[in-house]
């Protein structure tokens, strides 16, 4: 009997000193760069690909505007493009945005305006403006900008989702002083953008819905954007992507927008 207690009492002294490493030991703090470069590559995948989208805008006073998008990515060139073109209603039809991205370079734009028959390259401020007086913006529908002044606030659940939440703040910027972004911690996709105006009070609430898993790729298939201050609300939301499908090269030429709603490629993109 001795013996026994002897044994017990030398377990509960051997577990008594490991508990202390068990208790110390912590989980490295996730690295804030890699994260915002885990979202930039769930929403960009290296793959080529074409979609079509319904962009609706809902005013405060009950009106709604709705276009038929069509949008394209590939990598041509030692570039990566992405090009959105408007294919409906007739009076909208070839308005394009042609994002352009190199290694190591910020995102540059180019706008084709049918009206004028005109294409011009968007400043880098400009990209903040509204996408066709929706509260999108053109920054909404080209490549991520890496600012690298984001700063993570921790982990929680957010919308049902565990995420990492992201501050940013924005300097001279006419527009938003800072920007609040909730991450999956599983997908890497944003699940929530809040922007704040100059005066640091909610302007608009983005929201990242329907997730599917198309050719093993999780897709945004909604995206949501509350307008706080005005009531006015828009949506996008994806109604056929297909990976793998190659744009022909043509349509990644800023000199050629004005034939890229004619193409071809877009009719039958299915999931």
């Amino acid at each position: 009997m001795r013996r026994a207690l002897n044994l017990t009492i030398a377990v509960l002294v051997l577990m008594a000193s490991a508990s202390p490493a068990r208790v110390c030991a912590s989980t490295p703090e996730p690295d804030v760069t890699s994260i915002v470069k885990r979202m930039k590559q769930a929403l960009e995948p290296a793959r080529p690909s074409v979609r079509l989208m319904t962009l609706k805008v809902n005013s405060s006073e009950g009106f709604a505007t709705e276009w038929t998008l069509g949008q394209a990515r590939a990598h041509v060139n030692d570039a990566d493009w992405m090009l959105t073109v408007v294919l409906k209603p007739a009076d909208a039809k070839g308005f394009a945005l042609l994002a352009e991205q190199r290694p190591g370079a910020q995102a540059v734009e180019y706008v084709y305006l049918p009206a004028l028959r005109r294409v011009r390259e968007l400043t880098p401020l400009a990209g903040y403006e509204p996408y066709f007086g929706t509260d999108f913006t053109y920054q909404d529908l080209s490549f991520i900008r890496l600012g690298g002044h984001e700063k993570l606030d921790g982990i929680e659940t957010h919308n049902g989702v565990k995420a990492y939440e992201l501050q940013e703040a924005f300097v001279n910027n006419p527009y938003f002083s800072r920007v609040v972004t909730w991450v999956a911690t599983d997908t890497s996709l944003p699940v929530e953008r809040d922007y704040y105006d100059v005066d640091g009070k909610l302007f608009k609430s983005e929201r990242f819905e329907k997730i599917s898993k198309i050719a093993n790729v999780p897709t945004i298939m909604k995206i949501m954007i509350n307008d706080v201050q005005s009531g006015g609300s828009s949506e996008m939301e994806v109604s056929g992507v297909k990976y793998d499908k190659q744009a022909p090269v043509g349509l990644f030429d800023p000199k050629r927008l004005s034939d890229a709603a004619s193409e071809p490629i877009w009719k039958n993109v299915t999931r």
